[in-house]
């Protein structure tokens, strides 16, 4: 990925940061979230995180069940858990339809068996 800064001249710079407009208010990533542009979707941060192989493995199966990549559906996993431990945080409209899917599928199964 290349620095967008890497083929401005410093006269396009300069007229930038004359654009920006200090103040002594402060804000939080929280206040309004991570956006780049005018309606942009929240900026999505790279999380590592560590588990057994076999959990992996069947979280990657699962994934794929769902018609999902393991990253979505483990980020569904989380805003699932947080909106039914009542923390305050709203459920987005896309993830209540994504639930409403997997809950759909998760008796497949069962309807296949009788």
């Amino acid at each position: 990925m290349t620095d967008p800064f890497d083929n401005m001249t410093p006269d396009e710079v300069a007229a930038m940061v004359d654009r920006l407009e200090f103040t002594d208010e402060t804000t939080t990533e929280a206040d309004h979230g991570i956006v780049i542009g005018p309606n942009a979707e929240p900026v999505l941060v790279p999380r590592s995180i560590k588990m057994p192989y076999e959990l992996d493995q069947a979280c990657k199966r699962r994934a794929k069940q769902l018609g999902l990549n393991q990253s979505v559906y483990i980020r569904s996993l989380i805003e699932r858990d947080l909106a039914e431990a009542d923390t305050g945080e709203l459920r987005p409209a896309w993830v209540r339809e994504l639930l409403a899917v997997i809950a759909n599928h998760e008796h497949d199964e069962d309807r296949k068996a009788s």
